[in-house]
C-alpha cells in the first residue's frame, strides 16, 4: 500500500500542476480571442475607409481566419483540459480505493438478489461492497462481466486458471489498463460508464425495407444503363425519344422505392456519431495487440478484416458518399444517372450485417479485458498484501481450503489481522467467541477469498490453496415485510435452501452460518442448531458455524467430524482488548454483560 501511495501522490501533484497550466493557457486564449475579434473589426473598418471596400473585406477575411485558427487551438486546449481532469479523477479514485474512501468511489453497484446463495452475506455487490471497491471498468459491459464473475455460483478450475494467468499478464501493463479506462470514461463523457447507445441498438434492430434491396438495385441499375445506351443511340442518329420513356420508367420505379431507404441513411449518420465515442477505446485495443501468448485470444476479435478501424473506414466511406446527396442539385443529378442512394443502402445493409457479427466479439473482448484489468489493478496497488491462490483440481489429496495470513479485503490493511485456517471435506468447525471478537468477519474473509479465487483474482492472504467450493451462506436474515415473512421464518427458509444446495450436484459446498436461529427461544434454538450441524457433518460440504451458544461446542465431544475454534478478548481495567486471533477449542470467555454495563444498561458485570 505504501508503494502505491508513493506512486499516486506525485502523479496527482503533477496532474494538478498540469491542470493549472492548461487553465492559465485557456484564459490567455480567451483574452486573445476577444482582443483579435475587436482588433479585426476596427482594422477592417479603418482599412475600408482608407483603402477601399475590397481592402477592408480582405482584412476582415484575414482576421476571421486568424480568429478561427485561434478558436480551434482554444478548443484543443479545452479538450486536453477535460481529459486531464478526467485522468486526475480516475487516479484519485485509485487513492480512494486504497484508503477505503467509499464516498469518493462513485455510484455503488445495485444490490444482488436476496435469494442468491452468498452475495448479500459476503458484501459482494451493492454499496461499500467488494465490487464497489474493485471496479475500475468504464463500460457497462465490463462492469457486468466483473459482477458476473463475483456472483458465479459454480466454480470452474480451467476458467479460473485462465483468468488468473491473464490477470497476472495485465499487472505489468499499467499503461494499457489506465489508458483503456480513460478512453472508456471519455466515451461516457464523465466518470459514469459507457453503455450501448440507442443509435447503435436502433441500427442493429432496424426493420429491413419491405422489398429486396439488392434485387431492386440491380433492376434500377439495369434501367439506368439502358437509358444511358439509348441516349448514346439518339446522339448517334437513332430514335430520339426512347431514352425519355426509359428514364420515366426508371424515375417512377425509383421514387416508389427511395422513401423506404432514406431512414437507413439517417440511422447511419446517428450511428457514426455514437461510434465516435466508442471507437477510440476499440481502436486503442486494436493498436496495442496482445504481445503475450496468454492474452492473445482476447485480441483476436480486433485482428484483420474484423478490426474496428476497418469497419469505421468502410462506414466513413459510405457516409461521405451519402453526404453528396444532401445537396438537392447533387442528389438529383447522381440519382438520375444511377440509383445512387439505393446502391449505398445496399452497402449499408451489408455493413450492418458485418457490424452485427463484429460487435458481439468486440464488446465481449472489451468486457473481458476491462474485468481482468480491474483485478490486475487491485493486485498492482497491493503487491505486498495479496497473493494469487493455487487452484487445485477437484478430488485432490490436499485440503479443500488452506490459507495463511487470511484477511478481509474490505478492512483497512493496518487494522486487518491475518489468520491461518485449514478446511477439510465433511467437517464442521464451530466458531465461538465473544461479541465483536471477529467471528463474522473471519467467516466472510473465507467466503470472499473463495469468490475472488474462482473469479481469477488475487486474495488478501499470505498464501491460499483450494479445491473448487460452492459458497452458500446464512448470515444476514431480515424481515421481508412485503411477503409477510419474519426474521425467524426467513432464516428457516434460508437454512432449508442451504441444505438443499448441499445435496445438489457439483463441487462441495462451503457453508458459512452466523448465529443460527436467533429469532426463537434458547431451548428450541439449540435443538434446531444441533440438528443442522449434525446434518452438515454428514453432508458433502465443509462448514463453519459461528455462534454465541457455547453449548453447541459440546458436539465436538460427540463427533470427530466436528471441531471447535474460537476468538477471545482480554479485559484491561474497564476496557476490552481484542486480538482477532483464531484459536483451537471452544471460547473460554464472554463479554456480553460487560458491553451492556458499559452501554449504561442496569446489569452487573462479572467480577
Amino acid at each position: 500500500m505504501a508503494v502505491a501511495a508513493e506512486r499516486l501522490s506525485p502523479l496527482l501533484t503533477k496532474l494538478d500542476a498540469y491542470l493549472d497550466r492548461l487553465a492559465a493557457r485557456s484564459r490567455r486564449l480567451s483574452r486573445w480571442r476577444i482582443a483579435l475579434f475587436l482588433t479585426g473589426i476596427v482594422a477592417a473598418l479603418a482599412t475600408g475607409q482608407a483603402a477601399g471596400i475590397v481592402a477592408g473585406w480582405t482584412v476582415a477575411a484575414v482576421a476571421a481566419f486568424a480568429f478561427y485558427a485561434l478558436a480551434k487551438l482554444h478548443e484543443r486546449v479545452e479538450q486536453g483540459r477535460a481529459r486531464a481532469q478526467l485522468w486526475r479523477a480516475l487516479q484519485a479514485r485509485h487513492g480512494a480505493r486504497l484508503n477505503l474512501a467509499w464516498d469518493d468511489l462513485g455510484p455503488a453497484p445495485h444490490a444482488a438478489d436476496p435469494t442468491h446463495p452468498f452475495a448479500a452475506d459476503l458484501d459482494l455487490v451493492g454499496p461499500r461492497s467488494l465490487l464497489h471497491l474493485l471496479d475500475t471498468t468504464g463500460t457497462e459491459v465490463g462492469h457486468e462481466r466483473l459482477r458476473s464473475w463475483l456472483l458465479a455460483e459454480v466454480p470452474d478450475v480451467d476458467t479460473a486458471r485462465m483468468r488468473q494467468a491473464r490477470v497476472c499478464a495485465l499487472i505489468g501493463r499499467r499503461r494499457l489498463r489506465d489508458r483503456l479506462a480513460l478512453l472508456a470514461h471519455e466515451a461516457a463523457g464523465d466518470l459514469d460508464r459507457w453503455w450501448l447507445d440507442a443509435p447503435v441498438r436502433t441500427w442493429l434492430h432496424a426493420p429491413v425495407p419491405p422489398f429486396n434491396l439488392r434485387l431492386w438495385a440491380a433492376i434500377l441499375s439495369a434501367l439506368a444503363l439502358v437509358t444511358f445506351v439509348l441516349v448514346g443511340v439518339a446522339m448517334a442518329g437513332g430514335p430520339m425519344w426512347w431514352w425519355v420513356y426509359s428514364l420515366v420508367v426508371y424515375g417512377v420505379l425509383y421514387l416508389s422505392r427511395i422513401g423506404a431507404v432514406q431512414r437507413v441513411f439517417d440511422q447511419a449518420y446517428d450511428l457514426q456519431q455514437a461510434l465516435r465515442r466508442l471507437m477510440p477505446a476499440l481502436a486503442f485495443l486494436e493498436r496495442q495487440g496482445a504481445r503475450d501468448a496468454v492474452l492473445d485470444p482476447l485480441w483476436q476479435a480486433f485482428e484483420g478484416d474484423r478490426s474496428p478501424s476497418d469497419f469505421e473506414r468502410r462506414l466513413r466511406w459510405i457516409i461521405t458518399a451519402a453526404e453528396l446527396t444532401r445537396n438537392d442539385v447533387g442528389g438529383l443529378v447522381l440519382n438520375t444517372l444511377l440509383p445512387y442512394n439505393l446502391l449505398l443502402a445496399v452497402r449499408l445493409d451489408r455493413l450492418r450485417g458485418a457490424f452485427e457479427e463484429r460487435l458481439v466479439p468486440w464488446l465481449d473482448a472489451l468486457a473481458e479485458i476491462e474485468a481482468l484489468s480491474a483485478l490486475a489493478t487491485w493486485a498492482d496497488f497491493r503487491p505486498a498484501s495479496v497473493c494469487f491462490p493455487d487452484l487445485l483440481n477437484p478430488a485432490s489429496e490436499a485440503s479443500l481450503f488452506e490459507a495463511t495470513d487470511l484477511r478481509h479485503p474490505l478492512l483497512p490493511l493496518g487494522e486487518a489481522v491475518g489468520n491461518a485456517i485449514v478446511l477439510d471435506g465433511s467437517r464442521v468447525a464451530i466458531v465461538t467467541g465473544s461479541n465483536m471478537s471477529g467471528k463474522s468477519t473471519f467467516l466472510r474473509s473465507i467466503g470472499v477469498a473463495t469468490v475472488l479465487a474462482w473469479a481469477g483474482g488475487p486474495v488478501t492472504a499470505g498464501a491460499l490453496a483450494m479445491q473448487p467450493l460452492r459458497p452458500f451462506t446464512s448470515m444476514r436474515i431480515g424481515d421481508v415485510l412485503q411477503d409477510g415473512i419474519s426474521t425467524f421464518y426467513g432464516e428457516v427458509r434460508r437454512l432449508r435452501a442451504l441444505l438443499d444446495g448441499v445435496e445438489a450436484d457439483g463441487p462441495p459446498v462451503l457453508v458459512l452460518i452466523d448465529e443460527m436461529l436467533r429469532g426463537t427461544n434458547n431451548r428450541e434454538r439449540l435443538a434446531g442448531a444441533e440438528a443442522v450441524v449434525r446434518a452438515l457433518a454428514e453432508a458433502r460440504a465443509t462448514s463453519l458455524v459461528a455462534t454465541h451458544d457455547l453449548a453447541l461446542a459440546n458436539l465436538a465431544d460427540e463427533r470427530p467430524d466436528i471441531r471447535n475454534l474460537h476468538f477471545r478478548e482480554e479485559t484491561e481495567g474497564d476496557r476490552l482488548v481484542f486480538d482477532y486471533r483464531l484459536r483451537e477449542g471452544p471460547c473460554p470467555t464472554t463479554n456480553a454483560l460487560v458491553i451492556m454495563h458499559r452501554a449504561g444498561l442496569p446489569v452487573t458485570p462479572p467480577s
